[in-house]
C-alpha cells in the first residue's frame, strides 16, 4: 500500500540531506565478518570489562522506582558532579549521552544564518547535528599523515575558518576516530583566540584515555 504522502519531501531541508549515522558494529558481527574469535571493542566508548559493580548496585536499587519519571532537572546528580568537579551546578547540563548534548548545542545556538567549524576526520555526529538545524558546516583539513599527530586537529586551519557567522567550534580531545590529542597549552591558546560570540565545544568523551596534563 503506498504511503499517503512523501514524508521525505515534508522533512526540513537540513534533515533531507543527511547521511544516517552508522553506529559501531556489535561484537558478534565483527567476529563473523573478520573471522575472529575475540574482539576488544572500544569504538563506541564501551567498557569491555562491563559495568562497575557499584553502578550495577545503584541500578538495582532504582528498579522499584522505574514506574516514576526521574527528576528532569537532575538536581541530585548535578550536586554530586558539582562537588566532584568543583564546578557550579548552574553550569552543568545533563544529557542522554554525548550525542544528546551535541544535538542540544546545535539546536540552542545554530540557525540557518550561522555556521559551525570542525576538523576533517572528527566525530561523525558534528556534521549531523549542524546540518539538521540548517546551519552551514565548515570543515578544516586535518594535519598531514606524517605529522606528530597524524590526521589530528589543525587549530590554525580551524581558526582561519571562523568568521562573524560562526557560533560553534567542535573539538574532540582526544579525537574520535584518529586517537590524536591536543596539548593543554595549544588548546587554551586556541580557545582564547576565539571571538566572544563563538562557543568552543570541547568533546572529551574519550578523555579517560589520556594521561593528566
Amino acid at each position: 500500500m503506498p504511503l499517503p504522502c512523501d514524508f521525505t519531501a515534508l522533512a526540513a531541508p537540513g534533515v533531507r540531506g543527511l547521511t544516517p549515522y552508522q553506529p559501531g558494529k556489535p561484537e558478534s558481527e565483527l567476529k563473523r565478518e573478520y573471522g575472529l574469535d575475540s574482539v576488544v571493542k572500544l569504538a563506541s566508548n564501551e567498557n569491555p570489562l562491563g559495568p562497575s559493580p557499584k553502578a550495577l548496585e545503584a541500578v538495582y536499587a532504582c528498579l522499584p522506582e522505574l514506574a516514576r519519571y526521574p527528576d528532569g532537572n537532575g538536581f541530585e546528580l548535578k550536586q554530586a558532579l558539582s562537588a566532584r568537579l568543583a564546578v557550579d551546578a548552574a553550569r552543568i547540563t545533563l544529557g542522554n549521552g554525548s550525542n544528546d548534548v551535541l544535538e542540544l548545542l546545535a539546536r540552542a545556538f545554530l540557525t540557518p544564518a550561522h555556521n559551525a567549524v570542525m576538523s576533517a576526520h572528527a566525530f561523525a555526529v558534528y556534521p549531523l547535528a549542524t546540518l539538521a538545524v540548517g546551519a552551514t558546516l565548515k570543515t578544516a583539513p586535518a594535519l598531514a599523515a606524517d605529522s606528530a599527530m597524524p590526521y589530528g586537529h589543525d587549530l590554525a586551519a580551524m581558526r582561519a575558518l571562523v568568521d562573524d557567522g560562526t557560533r560553534l567550534v567542535f573539538i574532540a580531545n582526544p579525537n574520535n576516530p584518529t586517537g590524536t590529542w591536543l596539548a593543554p597549552a595549544e588548546l587554551e591558546a586556541f580557545i582564547a583566540s576565539l571571538p566572544a560570540q563563538v562557543l568552543c565545544v570541547l568533546d572529551e568523551a574519550y578523555g579517560e584515555y589520556m594521561s593528566p596534563g
